[in-house]
């Protein structure tokens, strides 16, 4: 289906057939594309085409009720009038000029245009681009992505969303492309409301045929007077017509939808059952309401795959190890994960999710299996730190530690690797994989070689310029007193994350990565297991180091 745009530049088109053309003169096709295009879910705010131009002035309500017409019918503005200065005789006194300060309208000086043309003579390629107003841009959380030729948001679910979209057209008539800026409609609409305003949409439209030789002096017909659109028509039978005017586009009321929200097998710890709930406001009740409904915070549990979406796309969601979210959009509170391995939140955080996100969640939704963790029980019922030892965040503790203090030999690569570390949820060899490898990433990739060689160097240590950091630890650790055997038995664990990342991730589907799996889970039970427990040991390892490498 053919987007206004799209409309827009074939109806730019002059009709060949004679007849066609003829109808076409009375430029009634242009008050119907304008009424059309004001309820439209994408609103034209320029196009600069052949035959047709069309640019749009934020103007206060004020000015417009009614709007003065023949103070408005005498403008003259377009998008490239922009901020400049006069000196007004005297070049020592400079007046900073608005873009409206010269458009013969009183109504719209007052005004703020949407779009603005710049022309750069050093640009590569096409000189000529357009900007939007800043107020409009910036109150709209606006930003221009230049791939994607539009100014962006975040959208409820943190995906990038197209609100304003500048399109160039190639046109039969004329080498020049000509261009559009098309705004989201319900974006421009609560713009007017926070703005109290409307757009006057200002409109210069022309048709002539191959015969046209010339504007003669019949006088201009005025139509629509008291109406949105207001305009003057000059038409000269058979051969060419012009219409120029304005459209008053008030802002649109918006529909309220009604948010929608899923229920969710949850344990009614209240009334001792365990039951499908909805999360829906007025469904729960808190602990200072007398009530039969279940507790807003009934945990509902989930299988650990609900979490897989999430660690997937690091970029557009942000995971700790009790809370999720999601860029510009929403937030879950809290979550964790019970002895039974089922991930587990409350309905009041659920009912804070977009309903898409909600369907998510209920699709891994389950029965529990268990109660749930020590450490929610802890913090989300008892108010206390969860003082259990948890040896992933205790070792982000001790590299955050050598990082403040400026450790020689170990410095980060970058925070975001704190935050993409987690446990592997699931029993995923993939997951696995990937986990291993964001823990070498953020431990052993932190590791300074330069510093441990010198080091090294410095105790006396002959060292082969081939070795890497691991092993340089290992050669300073015995410089400075330690026997071989312990040396390497405290740099092993490090050495094994290194070790595994390479074979799991270089050779994921080979027969040393499946046997690695298998020797994992008969000695651990499980993948995550078998990766808390070497996490456990890399704590030990570094702090030993710490306490020794100075």
């Amino acid at each position: 289906m053919a987007t206004d745009v799209e409309i827009l530049v074939k109806l730019d088109e002059t009709p060949k057939d004679q007849a066609a053309f003829g109808q076409s003169l009375d430029m009634k096709w242009m008050v119907k594309f304008l009424e059309a295009n004001d309820t439209s879910s994408e609103f034209v705010l320029y196009a600069g085409l052949n035959d047709v131009f069309l640019h749009s002035i934020l103007v206060p309500n004020s000015l417009l009720s009614p709007p003065d017409e023949e103070d408005v019918m005498s403008w003259s503005a377009n998008p490239f009038d922009l901020w400049t200065y006069s000196e007004g005789g005297n070049p020592t006194r400079r007046v900073l000029c608005p873009p409206l300060h010269s458009c013969r309208s009183r109504t719209l000086e007052q005004g703020e245009q949407f779009v603005f043309g710049r022309t750069f003579d050093g640009a590569l390629g096409s000189r000529t681009y357009y900007e939007l107003s800043q107020p409009f841009a910036q109150i709209s959380d606006l930003h221009f992505q230049p791939e994607r030729k539009a100014y962006c948001s975040l959208d409820e679910q943190g995906d990038v969303a197209n609100l304003v979209t500048i399109s160039e057209h190639k046109l039969s008539s004329r080498r020049a492309p000509g261009h559009a800026v098309v705004a989201n409609r319900a974006c421009l609409d609560e713009y007017l409301r926070v703005r109290d305003s409307s757009i006057v949409r200002l409109f210069d439209v022309v048709r002539v045929n191959e015969a046209f030789f010339g504007w003669n002096d019949s006088p201009r017909a005025r139509h629509g007077a008291g109406t949105s659109i207001v305009y003057d028509l000059h038409l000269e039978a058979g051969k060419a017509s012009y219409a120029r005017g304005f459209q008053v586009v008030r802002r649109r009321e918006a529909r309220p939808e009604a948010k929608e929200f899923a229920s969710f097998i949850a344990n009614d710890w209240k009334n001792k059952v365990v039951r499908e709930i909805s999360c829906a406001p007025g469904k729960t009740s808190n602990y200072f309401t007398k009530s039969d409904l279940p507790f807003e915070l009934s945990p509902a549990f989930f299988r650990p795959e609900v979490l897989s979406k999430y660690k997937a796309d690091k970029e557009k969601y942000r995971m700790t190890d009790r809370s999720i979210s999601c860029r510009g959009a929403w937030a879950l509170e809290t979550y964790d994960i019970n002895p039974a391995g089922q991930v587990h939140t409350y309905l009041v955080y659920l009912r804070n999710l977009p309903y898409q996100e909600q369907l998510h969640w209920k699709s891994y939704n389950e029965a529990p299996k268990g109660t749930i963790s020590a450490r929610a029980y802890a913090s989300d019922f008892k108010g206390e730190w969860h003082e259990e030892y948890d040896p992933l965040p205790s070792l982000k503790d001790v590299l955050a530690e050598l990082q403040a203090e400026s450790c020689p030999w170990w410095r980060s690569k970058g925070e975001a690797l704190f935050e993409r570390s987690h446990y592997p949820i699931t029993e995923s060899p993939d997951e696995w994989a990937d986990e291993l490898m964001a823990l070498d990433q953020l431990l052993v990739e932190g590791l300074e070689v330069k510093w441990l060689r010198n080091k090294a160097t410095e105790l006396k240590r002959k060292v082969d310029v081939k070795l890497g950091s691991i092993k340089l630890i290992e050669e300073c650790l015995i410089g400075i007193g330690f026997e071989e055997p312990s040396a390497r038995e405290a740099v092993h664990p490090i050495a094994e994350v290194h070790g595994l990342r390479s074979k799991l991730k270089g050779h994921a589907h080979g027969a040393e990565a499946v046997e690695i799996r298998r020797a994992a889970l008969a000695k651990h039970g499980s993948l995550r297991a078998h990766f808390r427990d070497l996490v456990g040991k890399c704590n030990e390892a570094v702090r030993l180091i710490r306490k020794n490498l100075r």
